[in-house]
């Protein structure tokens, strides 16, 4: 274990315990220069360096108190520091030590004279990490504990209380936990801008081990684990205000008018009504009353009516928090928030409770309206203070302006969902797609005052492109034993992204890739031997692993029409895993591009994007884009005929989808057929020919380099007749007569194919595709004015569409996809 940090005062001694943050630190650098490297090639290396390390780190200390001694990674820095006229102390630290999933260990070793120590922080999980122990003969008291950071970045905050002589004592110790993976303060605020603009306050928690400043943003509302979070930050401000104004409350001279007998008459009365007096006491009318008009101080004005209705509202809102929280906090097994932090709650509510039950505001009546500009509002001693603090707290997300701290949901949460909507932004604004249901109103507040996701298709995305295309994005669909479309038989499957097109009529067939976003990178001591460590971010071997296990756990699951029995097959097209790798996207080359294309199994880097010195976007999510392009709309761009058909043949053209169990073939059309007029006879024996004319040939040979180069390799294996178009005597068009089921074809060298199976021999080593024929099918109407030449006469067809066309330029190819261009 290594010092990391250490500081001595009169009370306590604190000291600070690592494994190894060498390790972290290393890590944390490295990232931070490859990260400005992908976004600003105008940098030089020293340059990158400098610019994070030039930044000093620091610890803070609230209330400041007398350092005797501060030592930083056993090095003693400073031997006294006298406390700052500020509230907080601000401690170097060098270089960086907090890191994140780091584990920490603390200790606070006491003077004798501390009779109990305790953290009272508002998370009970962390407090109960910590444990006190008592002082003996010969050891001080001491609290200690193990902190594990996890995945929370931001400011931890470590609130110490302690006793002496029955009197408490409280200091804050504070400090930056920082990621390795991305940039805190760059990359963190940009995931966080792009959540809000779709969840706005889902990333917001009542409780977790780290705080993060909250910025100013544009969306107002009532969200209560905010309200909460500003209160607890305006709260002196406001029963400083209070105090104010429960010491001189406001008023105002009113005039009312009461009635009353003429013996109660007091003071000068005017002339009129001295005179009416007269006259009734002169006649005897002593019941008469006269009405006089007084003017008094009076506290019921609009002012005050505005306060009391504020106090009111701030402390009915903090007794149904309260409530709420303890009720959630009931559980043991959900017991997320301390005794202390729910106490101080109520703590809270009793300023509140002793100002409203004070004499003035018992004279004060009922809210209804105020004038915004009312000059005491705005300007009298407590009052302003009071309206200033409601405003903020009513429109409490613009007047945040960086000033409050609340807690945020770990860092894997917001990069999972971060994914999740780069996703449908690449759908949106680089695919074409139109957003036909969106789901940005689908948050529920849960136990804690927290919004969470409606999940899985009930609550998804859903899109339409132009050409018919549909498609939905869920956040973790659930597929389990019941599902009664897509269902896994042995265990639940819940994948974090779920892309499902499906394509237009006629076809109207549905196509599904996984993601699952890992904020994980491949550490040095997971690489096995054979593999190199090259410097290159990659994705953790299980991350992998699980991308198998959903792409091969996932079962379609649909009813044959006239059947008893359901067919099952494999609606997954490829599963991959997204994590925060830096690279430089749109000049490198993904690590995992082979494994994509050749299996659909892999992985991709998405860092947030930026803009370099030149203005020249450094895209983080690159790669991901350019293969939702080639997977969704590459066949519109590379072929003019582009049809529903031709964008679903172009999935099964793809080496990962042709892929079957061994022994078996997997092929898209059973009866597909290669329609190809044979080749000259000059220098072959006319048997060969012949041979084609009357049904008997068993052999036809073709170029491999010729073949391949009209088709996709892939096709060969899936031909299953050939329509071969020969001369008859006598006629100078060629024409199909018969068709020639495929037994087996097999790649040679031509020098290996014998005169019978060619017409003639060859010393060529050049390859060719050798198919073995069974007996041919006869066609009832021939195919005629099949082109001369050998390379227009080739296309792909099935069965089905050769036996509707007596024309060669009428029969309907397929397989277009398989076309190379």
């Amino acid at each position: 274990m290594q010092e990391l940090f250490r500081f001595e005062t009169d009370d306590f001694e604190l000291r600070v315990w690592c494994s190894d943050v060498s390790t972290r630190q290393k890590t944390h650098h490295i990232a931070l220069e490859k990260r400005r490297l992908a976004l600003d090639s105008a940098l030089v290396s020293a340059d990158k360096t400098s610019i994070e390390r030039d930044r000093e780190t620091f610890a803070y200390l609230s209330p400041p108190v007398f350092l005797n001694e501060v030592a930083v990674a056993g090095e003693l820095k400073v031997a006294v520091i006298t406390p700052p006229k500020d509230t907080t102390a601000k401690l170097g630290l060098g270089d960086f030590l907090f890191f994140e999933n780091t584990q920490y260990q603390f200790e606070w070793t006491f003077s004798d004279s501390v009779e109990v120590a305790r953290l009272n922080h508002k998370g009970q999980l962390l407090n109960d990490c910590f444990r006190f122990v008592e002082g003996r003969k010969r050891s001080a008291p001491r609290l200690f504990g193990v902190i594990n950071t996890g995945n929370d970045v931001g400011w931890m905050r470590l609130p110490l209380v302690y006793e002496i002589d029955g009197k408490s004592f409280g200091h804050d110790f504070s400090f930056e936990i920082l990621p390795t993976k991305v940039d805190l303060h760059t990359d963190l605020p940009e995931m966080y801008r792009s959540i809000d603009e779709a969840f706005p306050l889902w990333r917001f928690r009542l409780v977790e081990k780290t705080e993060q400043e909250v910025s100013r943003g544009d969306q107002r509302g009532d969200f209560p684990l905010l309200w909460l979070a500003n209160f607890g930050h305006l709260r002196e401000q406001f029963e400083h205000g209070l105090k104010v104004i429960s010491h001189a409350p406001h008023s105002r001279l009113k005039s009312f008018a009461t009635r009353v007998k003429a013996q109660r008459l007091k003071g000068k009365l005017s002339n009129r009504l001295a005179e009416r007096v007269r006259d009734d006491l002169s006649n005897r009318r002593l019941d008469r009353r006269y009405r006089i008009e007084k003017k008094v101080l009076s506290v019921d004005t609009a002012e005050n009516r505005f306060v009391k209705m504020a106090v009111s509202t701030c402390k009915s809102r903090l007794g149904d928090f309260e409530e709420k929280l303890r009720e959630a906090n009931l559980a043991p097994e959900n017991q997320r928030l301390s005794d202390g932090f729910l106490d101080e709650l109520h703590c809270w509510q009793k300023p509140l409770k002793t100002v409203l039950e004070h004499s003035f505001f018992k004279d004060v009546g009922s809210y209804s309206s105020h004038g915004g500009d009312s000059l005491v509002l705005q300007q009298k001693a407590g009052y302003s203070t009071v309206y200033r603090v409601w405003q903020d707290l009513k429109y409490y997300l613009d007047a945040f302006g960086g000033q409050a701290n609340v807690s945020m949901k770990s860092i894997a949460e917001v990069y999972e969902i971060w994914c999740f909507l780069t996703v449908k932004n690449i759908l949106v604004t680089e695919l074409g797609f139109r957003l036909t249901k969106s789901r940005t109103s689908e948050l529920v507040t849960g136990d804690y005052l927290e919004k969470r996701l409606i999940d899985g298709f009930s609550g998804a995305f859903e899109f339409k492109h132009a050409d018919g295309a549909v498609a939905r994005l869920a956040h973790e669909p659930v597929f389990g034993k019941q599902g009664k479309r897509i269902r896994s038989f042995l265990v639940t499957q819940k994948p974090d992204i779920v892309l499902e097109v499906k394509l237009p009529a006629p076809l109207s067939k549905k196509f599904i890739w996984l993601f699952d976003a890992k904020y994980r990178i491949k550490q040095k001591n997971e690489f096995a031997e054979a593999e190199g460590r090259d410097g290159i971010d990659y994705v953790p071997d299980d991350a992998i692993n699980q991308m198998h296990r959903y792409r091969d756990a996932l079962i379609h699951i649909s009813d044959e029409k006239g059947l008893e029995y359901t067919s099952k097959s494999r609606p997954v097209l490829g599963a991959f895993a997204l994590y925060p790798g830096c690279f430089n996207q749109e000049e490198e080359i993904n690590p995992y591009a082979d494994s994509i294309s050749e299996i659909a199994v892999g992985a991709f880097s998405m860092l947030p994007s930026a803009l370099d010195q030149q203005g020249s976007s450094k895209c983080g999510h690159f790669w991901l884009s350019q293969f939702l392009k080639e997977q969704l709309s590459g066949a519109a761009d590379r072929r003019t005929r582009y049809s529903a058909g031709a964008q679903s043949e172009s999935f099964f053209v793809q080496e990962a989808a042709r892929i079957p169990y061994h022994g078996m073939r997997q092929v898209l059309y059973p009866d597909l057929v290669l329609a190809i007029a044979l080749g000259h006879a000059e220098g072959r024996a006319e048997e060969y020919f012949s041979a084609f004319l009357d049904g008997t040939a068993q052999w036809y040979h073709h170029p491999r380099s010729v073949f391949d180069n009209k088709f996709s390799r892939h096709v060969v294996k899936e031909i299953r007749y050939l329509a071969l178009a020969a001369n008859k005597i006598g006629e100078p068009s060629k024409s199909i007569e018969r068709i020639w089921p495929v037994k087996e074809v097999a790649l040679v060298k031509r020098s290996e194919i014998s005169v019978g199976q060619a017409g003639k021999a060859s010393n060529s080593d050049e390859l060719y595709y050798l198919f073995a024929l069974g007996k041919p099918l006869a066609l009832h109407d021939p195919v005629v004015d099949v082109p001369p030449q050998f390379l227009r006469s080739m296309k792909l067809t099935t069965l089905g569409r050769l036996e509707t066309s007596s024309v060669f330029s009428g029969i309907e190819s397929v397989y277009d996809e398989a076309f190379v261009t």
